[in-house]
Parts: C-alpha cells; sequence; structure tokens
C-alpha cells in the first residue's frame, strides 16, 4: 500500500493542533515578536502601520457591503458591533478634524459612511435576517465603562479637555467594539465566508495598530538616554519655569522641542507622539494589546479553514 505523504503546512499544521493551550500561547507570542522585528526593519515610518490599519479595516467594511448587496441578507453579522464602530469612528474622526487632519481623516471618514451604510442596511432593507436572539451583548455594558474610563484617563496634550476624553473615548471603543460580533460567532458556530473575512481583516488591522503604538513608543523612548529623560520629567513638572516648552537634543544629535505637559514636536515640525506622560501611555499600548489579543484566536482557526481549503469557519467550543 502507497503511503500517502503529508506537505509540509499540512505537517506543521498538525504538530500545532497537537500541542497544548500554553504552547500554543508561546507559539503565537514568538510569531508576534517576530513579525514585529520584520516590520521594525522593512518599515522606517510607523505612521505608515497606522495609515495601513485604517485601510484594511476600510477593507473589511467593502467586503461587508459586497455581502450584503449581492447575498441581501446581514445573517451572521453583529449590528451593535457595526453601531460601536460608528460610535468610535465618528469621535475619531471628529478628533482628527481638529487635532490633526491628515490622510487619515479621509481614511476614517470614508469607512464610517460605509459603516453607516451598512448599519442602514442591517436595520431596514435586510431586518428579517438579523440574528437578534444571537445578537445578546447589552451594549451599554461596553459603551458605559469606555466613557468611564476616558474620564479618569486621557491624553495630556495641549488640546480641549473634552477633544482629549473623546480621543480616549475612541481608543478604548475601538478596543472593545468586535465583542458583540465575537458573541454572535460564538452562538453561532458556523461563520460564513464574508464575515469570516471581515473579521479576519480586522484582526490584521488591529495588529497593525497594535504594532503601529509600540514601535512608536520603543522607538521614542530608544531616542534618549536615561539622563536626558530625567531632564524631560523635571523640565515637565517643574512650576517655576514660565515657558511652555524646552529644546532637547537625542542621541542621534536631533534637536527637539518638548511642550511641558503637551505633545512632542520635532523641529522639523513632524509629530513624534501624542502620548504624552502619566497613566495614558500604558493604558492606551494595553487597549492596543488587549484587542489584538482578542482576536488572535479567530484569525488562528481562520488561518487553519483556509490552508485547509474550507468555505465555512467551524469554531470549536470556547473559541471567542
Amino acid at each position: 500500500m502507497k503511503k500517502t505523504t503529508m506537505k509540509p503546512i499540512q505537517v506543521v499544521r498538525t504538530w500545532v493542533r497537537r500541542q497544548p493551550p500554553k504552547v500554543k500561547v508561546l507559539l503565537a507570542f514568538l510569531i508576534a515578536i517576530a513579525a514585529l522585528t520584520f516590520i521594525r526593519m522593512v518599515v522606517y515610518d510607523h505612521d505608515n502601520l497606522f495609515i495601513a490599519a485604517e485601510a484594511v479595516h476600510a477593507l473589511g467594511i467593502s467586503v461587508l457591503i459586497y455581502k450584503l448587496a449581492t447575498e441581501k441578507t446581514c445573517a451572521g453579522l453583529s449590528l451593535k458591533s457595526q453601531e460601536l464602530t460608528a460610535i468610535f469612528l465618528g469621535s475619531r474622526l471628529y478628533c482628527s478634524f481638529v487635532m490633526e487632519y491628515d490622510v487619515h481623516t479621509l481614511l476614517d471618514l470614508a469607512t464610517l459612511a460605509a459603516t453607516i451604510w451598512v448599519i442602514y442596511m442591517m436595520r431596514f432593507n435586510l431586518k428579517s435576517s438579523y440574528m437578534h436572539e444571537k445578537d445578546n451583548v447589552p451594549i451599554q455594558y461596553v459603551v458605559i465603562p469606555c466613557a468611564l474610563l476616558s474620564l479618569l484617563v486621557h491624553p495630556t496634550t495641549h488640546h480641549h479637555v473634552i477633544n482629549r476624553i473623546l480621543w480616549a473615548f475612541c481608543v478604548y471603543m475601538e478596543a472593545v467594539s468586535v465583542l458583540p460580533q465575537l458573541r454572535v460567532m460564538q452562538n453561532t458556530k458556523i461563520v460564513e465566508p464574508f464575515t469570516a473575512h471581515y473579521v479576519f481583516a480586522l484582526g490584521v488591522a488591529r495588529f497593525l495598530s497594535c504594532a503601529h503604538w509600540i514601535l512608536q513608543c520603543y522607538g521614542w523612548a530608544a531616542r534618549f538616554t536615561p539622563s536626558i529623560w530625567r531632564r524631560v520629567i523635571l523640565n515637565m513638572e517643574s512650576k517655576e519655569s514660565k515657558t511652555s516648552s524646552f529644546v532637547i537634543d537625542s542621541n542621534e544629535g536631533e534637536r527637539t522641542t518638548v511642550w511641558r505637559g503637551r505633545k512632542m514636536v520635532a523641529t522639523r515640525g513632524a509629530l513624534l507622539t501624542a502620548l504624552g506622560y502619566g497613566l495614558w501611555p500604558p493604558i492606551v499600548l494595553l487597549s492596543e494589546i488587549v484587542q489584538t489579543f482578542i482576536l488572535a484566536d479567530f484569525c488562528y482557526y481562520y488561518v487553519q479553514s483556509v490552508m485547509g481549503g474550507q468555505l465555512v469557519l467551524r469554531l470549536p467550543s470556547g473559541v471567542v
């Protein structure tokens, strides 16, 4: 009897599937580190990662539009996730208009318009196919905690406090906006192709956004020696100085203007970071990491399904 040989990809997939959960988590962590290292080597301007994340999100919404327009059904989709997405996109679009206004604004505007169209179709034209009983995450349980956290922890930039709170709110909302969609998939256990493509696109967008913040913070921290950082902190906390800013030199000799209690801007005019200091930077990073890991499980089974040639994704119990 002829022995069938497995393809290398099948061998790896079978080996990974047999590993205990702790080993799978370790493998995922190592893959994430390798991906971050690769991205850092090939992407010089880390701001492009955020643009790529928004573009991938827009692509995911386009997949949904195609599904709704061709199949005339919204089965398997969470209306609440779309509404949460519209809320954080609307907040971020407003903040983008008043705080930076660049290509991010245009991408967010296009994505928000597409999301509103999806919401309209689900609420009216395709209402009969909406799985209301499966979409059972109370939306207030998501919005209220994000609103309260944004009141307590928000950026320390020079913008009006309301704008800073709204910016924090949209960051927190983005991190958890996919939860109702995951709940729907958990209830149905079967995810049809277009919905799976959309959620996978969200996972990729979340990872790129997370990589953007991690590499941005790493690059900023690496620019200065500990002695320079001490000077930054002392000057920021100083109450005696009457100036609103001061100039420091990085390790590479680049002169940088630091606004006391505000965002930091390079002398050539480019925004280095809007993180500021205090609780906001670690909370932002935590939010990005959380929203990435929320979708990690699903993305693993999505890739496994695609590699196996399966059109319909079947989720095991306990996933998402």
